[in-house]
């Protein structure tokens, strides 16, 4: 008999992390921007070269180009 498959909601989807970043997880890379596009990529593509917004926006937040300028600083003494 078949197992059948659970039905996932779109918010139950966007909360699951990449299998790039669990991997990153999994193995201890840190987890900054850089090393998601070098191992997603898996070094053909560097960080100073331009992504499509299209494709950034399948990044997870937190390495999205957008989500790094946007974010206010933690306090004016630290700038």
């Amino acid at each position: 008999m078949r197992k059948r498959r659970a039905v996932i909601s779109t918010a139950e989807l966007d909360a699951q992390d990449s299998p790039v970043l669990v991997t990153m997880k999994r193995y201890g890379v840190p987890l900054t921007r850089d090393e998601y596009i070098a191992l997603n990529y898996l070094g053909s593509v560097g960080p100073e070269d331009e992504i499509p917004e299209a494709v950034e926006e399948t990044f997870p937040e937190q390495f999205r180009r957008k989500t790094l300028i946007e974010t206010p600083p933690a306090s004016e003494k630290v700038q």
